[in-house]
This record gives C-alpha cells, structure tokens and sequence, in this order.
C-alpha cells in the first residue's frame, strides 16, 4: 500500500508539473501580441532616433538613407549659446514642481486623512483634477492668466496691482508660473499614494508616540515621515520623470516663450526636428532627455526592488 501510495503521489506530482509546463508555455504564448506591440511602437522608434541623432538627416532624406555624421549633431547641440539656459530652466522647472507637489500632496494627505464626508468629497475632486487632460488644464489656466482673464481682474479690483501682471510673458516669472501649474497636476497624485501610506501606519504607534509627548510637528518629523521614507523617496522619482518630461504644457501655455523663457530639453528637441527641421540636433537633444529619464528610471526600479525586499 506504501508502494502504491507512493508510486500515486508520484504521479500526481509528474501531472501536476505537466500541466505547470503546459499553462507556462501557454501564458508565454499571451504575452506574444504585448511583445510584437512593444517592439514596433516603443523600441524600434527608440533605435531610430540613436540613429538619427548621429546620422545626417534632412526632410528629403529622413525615410531614406541617412549618412553618418558622427559626433556632428552633438557639437552642433552643445555648442548652441542657448542651450546652457535650457538646461539650467529644466532643472528650475522639476525642483519647482517637485518640492511643491511633494509638499502640498504631503500637506493634503494629512488634511484627508481623517475617513470623513468631506475628505471622500475632497478626495473625489482631486481624483478628478488628477485625470484632467494637459492640454485642457493648460488652456484653463491660459485663459486664467490673461491680462484681462480672472485672476488679473480680481488682482486689479482689491488693488493688489495697478496694472495687468503679463503671467506668462515676463522672463522668469512665466517659468515659475508654468512650474506651479505643472505642480498643481501633480499634488492630487501625491496626495492620493500619500495618504494611502498615511492609512497603513497603525494607530496605536501614534497613538504611543503621542503618550510620549510627540505631538503635532514633533510627531510628524520624527514619527510620520521616517515612515513614509521610501514611499517618499520613490514618488520623488516618479514626480521628478513627470516634471522632466513635461511637454503638453508648455506647448499650450507658452510654445517656450517669451523667447525660450520657458523651453525645456524635451521642447527644445521638438523645435529643433519639426519647428527648424533639424531632425539630427532634435533627435540628440531627444536622445539626451531620453538619457536623463532613463537614470531616473533605473534609480525608481531599484527603490522599488529594496522596497520589495524589506
């Protein structure tokens, strides 16, 4: 009976594995069309535009043969007296949207952490800011800041200023303006994972923290936030992604203006390859963002990954 027993169990285990071979072969088999979709849309455009950023590529020759140029776009790139400014107006840019979407999503997650009436309302409407489209937001806030749109006229009706302020048409102060309405997208996102991290921190260490005389900022700085630490640091990665890549916006807004105030490494390439049709400097300049990205992408994986072994 041992024997037979045995010589069951071993072939139930033979079948068992059978069928895992099977449905692994199977699921290999689903992932085939995914595959196919990610090579033809994402990598092979990604391959040709390495190569286009150092191949010699004008509108007559782009779908046919493109000669090699070498380090030629690249000199052309870095040698552009402007393009310093672009990138120091790109590194503005995220540090603006990171510190204040990080801190108001960090401020309204603790204002929604409470499970009430108003905070599932007030969760609800940032859910819905979250989801609008770039394009509406940015023709929302366009008419906003006109010099005779809203904020302009109540700025002018309390006399807060004698005359329109040109929001997006002033050095400088078009690039903030810019940077905070990419940071106003953005706190909604923060503040929904925030919250989500606030919600699974127990009760009854606060409320331990709190018998110890940690209240209010105390309790914060030295309880909350050393939980929330990797949490905090990988959304920092993906807010920071988001900010660099930001396009929609600018294009909408400012279309980089006034001059290039407000032109970034990923508009830049746009202007270079479909604005002056110099395809080989707006695929290295594309090249280059894609770079930057790509860093902080692999810093997100391997927060993520010691997030996931701890």
């Amino acid at each position: 009976m041992t024997v037979v027993a045995t010589l069951g169990g071993t072939s139930a285990g033979a079948g068992r594995r059978r069928r895992a071979g099977l449905f692994g072969r199977r699921s290999l088999l689903f992932l085939i069309p995914g595959a196919v979709y990610l090579a033809v849309l994402s990598l092979y455009p990604l391959i040709d535009l390495v190569r286009m950023a150092f191949s010699q590529v004008t509108a007559g020759n782009i779908l046919g043969e493109r000669p090699w140029s070498g380090f030629e776009n690249a000199q052309k790139v870095l040698a552009d007296p402007t393009f310093g400014s672009v990138v120091v107006q790109t590194l503005v840019l995220v540090a603006i949207v990171l510190v204040v979407g990080m801190a108001g999503g960090f401020l309204a997650a603790l204002a929604i952490r409470p499970r009430t009436l108003l905070s599932s309302i007030t969760l609800g409407f940032m859910v819905f800011v979250w989801t609008l489209p770039s394009v509406v937001v940015g023709n929302l806030w366009k008419f906003m800041l006109e010099s005779g749109g809203p904020i302009n006229s109540m700025l002018l009706a309390v006399h807060l200023v004698e005359r329109p302020v040109p929001w997006l048409s002033q050095n400088g102060l078009a690039l903030v303006v810019l940077a905070l309405v990419n940071a106003w997208m953005v706190v909604p996102f923060c503040a929904l994972v925030l919250r989500a991290a606030l919600l699974d921190i127990p009760d009854e260490l606060l409320e331990a923290a709190s018998l110890d005389g940690a209240s209010g900022w105390k309790l914060t700085r030295f309880v909350v936030l050393p939980l929330l630490r990797p949490v905090v640091a990988i959304l920092a990665v993906l807010v920071t992604i988001n900010a660099f890549r930001s396009f929609d916006l600018i294009f909408v807004m400012t279309s980089g203006g006034p001059g290039k105030a407000t032109t970034t490494l990923p508009f830049l390439a746009y202007q270079q390859a479909f604005t002056f049709f110099q395809f080989g400097q707006g695929a290295f300049t594309a090249t280059l963002a894609l770079a930057i990205v790509l860093v902080f992408g692999l810093a997100y994986i391997r927060m993520n990954r010691k997030e996931a072994e701890s």
